[in-house]
This record gives structure tokens, C-alpha cells and sequence, in this order.
């Protein structure tokens, strides 16, 4: 693991070991809890001075410490004439001596290290003083760590602080646990959420590596060993107050405690004492949850349902309105009625504060206690499925759905059946069941029709609209407006707003302006604190711009959307969003950050839809590298895009997998694919059929298009290439603009592709454009990248190379386009390749990366 946010602490221990060097030495207390990484501190520290002398010694944390016993260490490491003086019978201030004298005669700068202080005897916290007052001449770094969470008034470790810290040449370092920001990067890679495991370890560094070496267990056995080593030492009182505090929370409120199982306040004190317990302004706190974990699971089984009936009367008397907290001691206690009363009230007090995995735990408790009264069970599915589509999980939430389905059905109430039909449609689609979904909304328009206007049923009429456009164009638009007519009746802005997404995406497909109808579904939702109907509208305009390769206007979308949905935990759109911002940073020629977002959007338990957007992008990504695994990936979303049964995914999933046929050599299937989606596509697909085109010409040699094509594509069925690639380019586009240019067949136009190509690593694209140019004799064909730039340590081309010297040199773009002939737009892919490949965001960073690595001299 890395060592993270100890830099401060580095730095200063370098400044003490300098002025050491120059006989001015210093005794250094590095304190600070345990397991916050006080040795690791020191360790990175001896890295950083490989030509110090070091000698380790520690403290043992036995009943009866064994005197010296960290200078026993030492002497063994350094040897000759301490290590004969402390094996000898040599008296203490003998021994004491010889350690000045051995530090004295070692040339350079000696680094003695003591380690865990807390445990020493009294013979070592002497020799501590002993040294502290003599160090100050000598080339000497006497570091002491400590623990300071477990010292009682009377330590003898505190008094010897105070006697050292009052020495002039005693500094003190405190080592902090580790922030939020630097338990989200340890979580990298990992099942953990970032603040799950803060609030899990209270960022203190060993249990954080335990528990993400150890995902399987809930308590590390190691971390688990080290708490439980402390609570061996505690009397049977302050044992069995620990035990029945580790029953109720991290935090611990000792009246609670007291009164629940009787236990004196002044029993509290050693815990404090032993460093189980802190305080915590005006109650008290377990270090860490990890620590409460370990002691909870050692305690026995009648113990513990026992010591939970005791907390839950104590609660309830003191009239506690925790109902999540009361809810938890209740299952605990086996109280199966106040299970049922607590756990659905505490689900949904969480739901609205958007605490929406939390209201997921408490629905799951409370039907883990179902009701006898259907209907009151019927609800609680309801709730259960309404929050579980916050969270991404979608095969929950279908079995949820489709239980309160039929509950409701065998009441007979056609109105709450039809409203979880209704939902049942949105669950389906995620999971990418197209025809049960398409069945679900009409099955949900049929019961509510009859019973007059309602918010489900103008949400049906949308949805069902949006399925009616490839067959019926008209009656698709006139049950839009149905809806949005309902919608304004009923005068629900939730609803209303989810209805306008569905009519901007009407407008979308009818060639119209859809934006201002989708900025009033975004802003009714905001004003109306609807979540989801935001984080949809969020996710589909930034989408619909995308689309339409509006890139610039759609970053704030995508910037506030993710913030949006992130700061309330709403994955289901948050992922959403990353997967179409990975396609379009594909668009854009920023492929390793496409492929980054794709990667962590596939490692995800996201629904198979928002999955597809991803697979699509890596899948492209790979296959145009000329990398393997393209196909695995493209593959599985093809199949799910099948299964969906959506025009829309039909087509993006199978047209990529046929440009990656078409990349590999394999054109028969490449043909099969766009045959697939030329079967499937309407005028009211105009997109997919412009793209479908564009390829059946470069295949085919011949489109037959079911509508006009928009942009760049019109331009390149017109035979206008050349000006093909400059509109490309212009949006942005540079793999789309090098493929406009391949389909010139002009030797100068080819070039231009071959180099636009290897300019963002396409080099499958430039095998194929390579072999064209054979096949059609064109001369002096530019070969592909020489073995130097394979050997490059990063990967860099030898054009590449070129345009990060003049980067470091300072030149601008321009200037750098000027120097080698180049079009400024051709640079700045260059550029964005190198920062790709050189990991970094900014030039100047690049500049300083490049410096580090020996890639460019160094400045004089």
C-alpha cells in the first residue's frame, strides 16, 4: 500500500536529520495511535537516508517489559562493544555510556530508532532522558514512536514526556489518521466504498490495508487480534460494560450503558485508560467501529441477545426517536412486533434524506419480519423496489416488483397493480428485457385507463409514445401530448417533469429543438426535489448532446449531473453518466480516459443497460488498438442489446462489433452485423442510419439510407470526404475525421488518415489504411510504428517524441504546428497523447513527468 498525506511529516524529519548531520542532534517523539503508521513513517524515512547508519530496537508489550529490551535490539544491529557492555554485567549508567560513545564513533549520521515507547521500562524511558540531554552535539537521530491513545494521568511515559518535551533539542511529531481524500484512493480497485470504509476504520491506516486484504471477513482476524488484546487486560467489569457497549453503537453513551446493564461510571475510566474508549465531546466513542466490531463478535451468543433486550428497554424508556437504532436492537432481541414498527419507519426516514442503501437495509429487516396483513406487505415491497432503483440494483427490485404484483392483483386492487406494472416497465428495460417491458406498460395502461386521470397513467401514455415511434409515428405524437395534457392536470411538477424528458426525447427523434423541453423537466424536478426525475433529466441531456456531438454544451450536464447524483447516491443515473461520458471522450480522441471510465462503469453491479454504453466504448477502444479482448466485450452487449429489443442498442452495439470485424479482416461479418441493423432501423432512427450508411458505403460500396443523414454523415455519402474530415474535425472528432479521410482513396488524403490515425493510437485503423494504399499502388507507403517507439518506455512515437521536447521547451501548439508542418489540430492530438500516455493532466505537468523520467534534459 501507498504511504499517503505523511509528506508534512517526511519533510520534517529530513530537516531534523540535516541539522543532525551537521552535530546537531535531535530526539524526535513521533506519536500518535495505533496502527496510524508511525513505523511506516520511519521506514520510508530510512529509504530516503541510505547512507545513515540505522539501528531499530523496540519495546515489548508484555505484563512485566523486559528491561532495556529495545537497546538489546540496538546493540544486536550495531554489535562490537555495546553489544559486549549490554550482554555483559555492566551497570546502567556503564551501558548508558557505551550507547553515547558507540553513536559517537560511528561516522556520518546515526539514526537510532525505539519503537513503541508506551510499553518501555523504566530503564528505557532513563535512557531516553539520558540521551535527550546529551544528543544535541552529536550526529545522532534518536527517534522514540508512541502510542498517545492509551496513557493513564500517571504513566510513566507521560511523565517522561513532560521532563523531554521541556528539552531544547526535543521536537515532537503527531501522526494523524488518514482523511477521507486518502481512504478513497486505498479503496481504489476494491468492493469498499470510499466512505464506508472510512467510517468503518475512522481512517487509521492498518485497519484500513486489513480490511481491503481482507474483504471477506467483516472484522480482520489481525485487526480483531490487536483490539481484543487490549480487552483481555480489563477488569470483569469494565470487560462486560465494553461488551454490552459493543452491542449498541461506536458511539457510547455511558448513562445508557449504566443504566441498561448496571455498570458504575467509574467503570468507564479504564476503558478510557486501556485506549478502547475515547472521549468524544460530551459522551464517549469507540477508537474505531472495527474495534467495536471485534469486541462484539467475542461476545456469547445468550449474552448478546440478552444484552440487546436490555439496551432496547433502556431506549425505550429514555424515549429515544432513533427508530433505525431501536430497529436494530429489536431483531437482535428477537421482537418480531416492534421489528415491524420500527424498521419501515426508519427505512423511510432514510429514504428521505436520500439515505437511499440505508432505507434498503431497513425494508430488507422489516420484511425480513413480514406483516400478516397483505396490503401492509404489499407496501412494504412497493417501498423496498422504489428504493432499490436508486441504488442500481435491478434483479432486487424485479423480484420486489413482481411480488407486490401480485399482492395487489389478488386483493383486486386494479390501481396499485397498475401502478407497479407500470414500474415494472422501467425494472425490465434495465435489466434488458425489452418485450416484458413493452408488455408491462400496456398492461398498466389497461387497468388505469378505466379509473380517469392519473400521475401513472400520464407517465404510461409517455412511455408507451416513445415505443410507438418506429411503427406509428403519429399516434406515438399524439399520446405525447395526451400525457403532457394529463400531466398538467393532475399538477404534479414530479410528474410533469418525467413527461417532458419523454417529449424532449420525442423532439430528439423528430429532428426538432429538444433542448428547452428538457431544461424544464430538469428544472421542475430541481425545484420539486425529485431525485430521480433529475438525475434522469441530467443523464439524458448530457446524452442527447453527446449525440449530437455538442460536447462543450453538454459538460455542465455532466459535471453537475455526477455531482448531483455522487453527493445523494443515486448510481443508477450516476452511472449513466459515466457510461456515455466514456463514448464521448472515445468521440473526442481521449481514449485512456474513455477506457478508465468504461473499465470502472464494467466492475460495477450496474444494470446490463447502463452497462452497454461501456462495452461499447471499451470494446471500440480495444479492437481499433489492435488489442485483445475486444470481442469478449462486444459480444456480451451485443447479447444484451438483443435481448433488450431496442432499435437504439441493436444498432450501437452491432455497429461497433462490425468495425471491429472490419478492423480485423473480416468483413463477412462485419457486412452480417450492419445487415442486422439495416433490418431494424426506420427514419425515425436517423442517427443509427447515418452510421449504418456511412459503413454500408465503405463496405458496399452503396447505401440505401431510410432518411437524411445529418452532419458530417450527409457530407460523406455525398462523396465529399475531404470536407467530411474537416467537419469532424471541427466537432471534435479526430478518429472520425482520419476515417472520412480513408474513404478518399487519394494518396495525400490517406497519408493524412495513416498519421491521424497513429496520432491517438489507432493502429489497427492504420493497418487497414496501410493495405488499402497497397491494394490501390499507391507508392512509398508510410510503415507503421519503428521498434524504437515499441521500445519507447511509454510508448511514445517518434512524432511523439518530437512534439513533448518542444512541450518542455515551452512552445505553445500553434508554435509547435509551425516548427514541424504540422496543422494545429494534428498537435493538439499529439499533445493529448502524450499527456495520455505520460499520466498526467497539464502541460506543465508533462513537462515536469518528462524532466523526472529522463525523457528530455534536465533544466540547467
Amino acid at each position: 500500500m501507498p504511504l499517503l498525506e505523511r509528506e508534512p511529516q517526511l519533510g520534517t524529519l529530513l530537516q531534523y536529520a540535516d541539522e543532525a548531520r551537521a552535530s546537531t542532534g535531535r530526539l524526535v517523539l513521533v506519536s500518535g495511535e495505533a496502527g496510524v503508521g508511525k513505523s511506516s513513517l520511519v521506514e520510508e524515512l530510512q529509504r530516503r537516508l541510505p547512507d545513515a547508519t540505522w539501528a531499530w530496537g523496540a519495546c515489548d508489550g508484555l505484563f512485566t517489559p523486559r528491561p532495556l529490551a529495545p537497546l538489546h535490539d540496538i546493540a544486536r544491529e550495531i554489535g562490537g562493544s555495546l553489544l559486549d557492555t549490554v550482554r555483559g554485567v555492566a551497570t546502567r549508567d556503564e551501558i548508558f555510556d557505551a550507547v553515547l560513545q558507540c553513536a559517537s564513533a560511528i561516522e556520518g549520521l546515526t539514526v537510532l530508532v525505539i519503537e513503541d515507547v508506551q510499553w518501555a521500562d523504566e530503564a528505557t524511558l532513563d535512557l531516553l532522558r539520558f540521551l535527550g540531554r546529551r544528543v544535541a552535539k552529536l550526529p545522532v537521530l534518536l527517534l522514540a514512536t508512541f502510542r498517545d491513545d492509551a496513557l493513564a494521568p500517571n504513566d510513566p511515559l507521560r511523565l517522561a514526556l513532560g521532563e523531554l518535551a521541556g528539552q531544547r533539542y526535543t521536537r515532537r511529531i503527531d501522526v494523524p489518521p488518514l482523511t477521507k481524500a486518502a481512504v478513497r484512493r486505498l479503496a481504489e480497485g476494491t468492493a469498499y466504498s470510499p466512505d464506508r470504509l472510512y467510517e468503518l476504520t475512522g481512517g487509521n491506516p492498518f485497519f484500513v490495508v486489513e480490511v481491503v486484504s481482507d474483504p471477506g471477513t467483516e472484522v480482520p482476524p489481525s485487526a480483531r487480534d490487536a483490539v481484543l488484546a487490549r480487552a483481555a487486560r480489563l477488569s470483569g467489569a469494565a470487560r462486560a460494560a465494553l461488551d454490552l457497549a459493543s452491542l449498541d453503537s461506536w458511539r457510547v453513551d455511558p448513562g445508557l450503558v449504566a443504566r441498561a446493564g448496571r455498570v458504575e461510571l467509574e467503570t468507564f475510566d479504564e476503558l478510557i485508560t486501556a485506549g478502547l474508549l475515547t472521549a468524544d465531546v460530551s459522551t464517549l466513542r469507540f477508537r474505531h467501529e472495527l474495534a467495536r466490531r471485534a469486541i462484539e463478535s467475542e461476545v456469547p451468543p445468550h449474552r448478546r441477545v440478552a444484552g440487546h433486550q436490555d439496551l432496547l428497554r433502556a431506549l425505550i424508556d429514555e424515549g429515544c426517536d432513533d427508530d433505525a437504532r431501536l430497529a436494530y436492537h429489536a431483531e437482535a432481541s428477537g421482537e418480531a412486533d416492534l421489528v415491524r414498527r420500527f424498521a419501515p419507519v426508519a427505512a423511510r426516514g432514510a429514504a428521505e434524506l436520500g439515505a437511499y442503501r440505508e432505507a434498503v437495509a431497513q425494508y430488507e429487516r422489516a420484511l425480513r419480519h413480514a406483516p400478516v396483513d397483505e396490503r401492509a406487505l404489499a407496501d412494504l415491497y412497493d417501498a423496498y423496489a422504489d428504493v432499490l432503483a436508486y441504488v442500481d440494483s435491478w434483479p432486487q427490485a424485479v423480484a420486489a416488483r413482481e411480488r407486490a404484483v401480485a399482492i395487489w392483483h389478488d386483493l383486486g386492487d386494479a390501481r396499485r397493480e397498475g401502478y407497479d406494472h407500470r414500474k415494472l416497465t422501467s425494472v425490465y428495460w434495465r435489466l434488458c428485457r425489452g418485450p416484458e417491458s413493452v408488455a408491462a406498460i400496456r398492461t398498466a395502461i389497461e387497468l388505469l385507463e378505466p379509473l380517469g386521470d392519473d400521475p401513472e397513467l400520464a407517465l404510461a401514455y409517455s412511455i408507451e409514445a416513445y415505443d410507438l415511434w418506429p411503427s406509428d409515428p403519429d399516434a406515438a405524437a399524439a399520446m405525447l401530448q395526451k400525457a403532457q395534457a394529463m400531466a398538467g392536470r393532475v399538477g404534479d411538477p414530479v410528474v410533469l417533469s418525467d413527461v417532458l424528458n419523454n417529449v424532449a426525447a420525442g423532439e430528439l427523434m423528430l429532428r426538432r429543438d429538444w433542448t428547452r423541453t428538457m431544461h424544464e423537466a430538469l428544472r421542475l424536478a430541481l425545484e420539486a426535489g425529485a431525485e430521480a426525475q433529475a438525475g434522469r433529466a441530467y443523464a439524458n441531456a448530457y446524452t442527447f448532446y453527446g449525440m449530437q456531438y455538442r460536447f462543450a454544451e453538454g459538460e455542465r450536464f455532466y459535471r453537475d449531473g455526477i455531482a448531483y447524483c455522487d453527493e445523494r447516491d443515486i448510481p443508477t443515473f450516476g452511472t449513466c453518466l459515466r457510461g456515455h461520458r466514456a463514448v464521448a471522450l472515445m468521440d473526442m480522441g481521449r481514449w485512456d480516459d474513455a477506457v478508465a471510465i468504461a473499465e470502472g462503469v464494467l466492475a460495477t453491479e450496474a444494470s446490463p443497460v447502463n452497462l452497454l454504453t461501456s462495452q461499447i466504448t471499451l470494446g471500440l477502444v480495444l479492437a481499433r488498438r489492435a488489442a485483445e479482448g475486444a470481442f469478449d466485450v462486444l459480444d456480451a452487449g451485443v447479447s444484451a442489446a438483443d435481448d433488450l429489443d431496442e432499435t437504439e442498442w441493436v444498432a450501437a452495439t452491432r455497429l461497433a462489433r462490425a468495425e471491429a470485424h472490419w478492423l480485423a479482416g473480416d468483413e463477412d461479418a462485419a457486412v452480417a452485423d450492419l445487415a442486422v441493423v439495416r433490418s431494424r432501423v426506420s427514419a425515425f432512427d436517423y442517427h443509427e442510419d447515418a452510421r449504418l450508411s456511412v459503413w454500408e458505403q465503405r463496405l458496399l460500396g452503396q447505401a440505401s439510407p431510410s432518411s437524411p443523414a445529418p452532419g458530417p454523415w450527409a457530407t460523406s455519402l455525398a462523396g465529399e470526404h475531404i470536407a467530411a474530415a474537416v467537419h469532424w474535425d471541427r466537432l471534435g472528432c479526430p478518429y472520425d475525421a482520419a476515417m472520412s479521410l480513408y474513404d478518399t482513396g487519394d494518396d495525400e488524403s490517406l497519408r493524412r488518415a495513416i498519421a491521424g490515425f497513429e496520432a491517438i493510437g489507432a493502429q489497427a485503423a492504420a493497418r487497414r489504411t496501410r493495405q488499402k494504399m497497397r491494394e490501390l499502388g499507391h507508392r512509398a507507403v508510410p510503415s507503421g510504428a519503428r521498434a524504437s517507439t515499441r521500445q519507447h518506455p511509454l510508448g511514445l512515437t517518434r512524432r511523439e517524441s518530437e512534439v513533448l521536447g518542444l512541450v518542455c521547451d515551452g512552445l505553445t501548439n500553434d508554435e509547435i504546428a509551425e516548427r514541424l508542418v504540422l496543422s494545429p489540430r494534428t498537435v493538439d492530438h499529439h499533445v493529448s497523447a502524450v499527456l495520455g500516455k505520460l499520466g498526467v493532466g497539464s502541460r506543465g505537468a508533462a513537462a515536469a513527468q518528462a524532466r523526472r523520467l529522463g525523457l528530455v534534459p534536465a533544466q540547467a
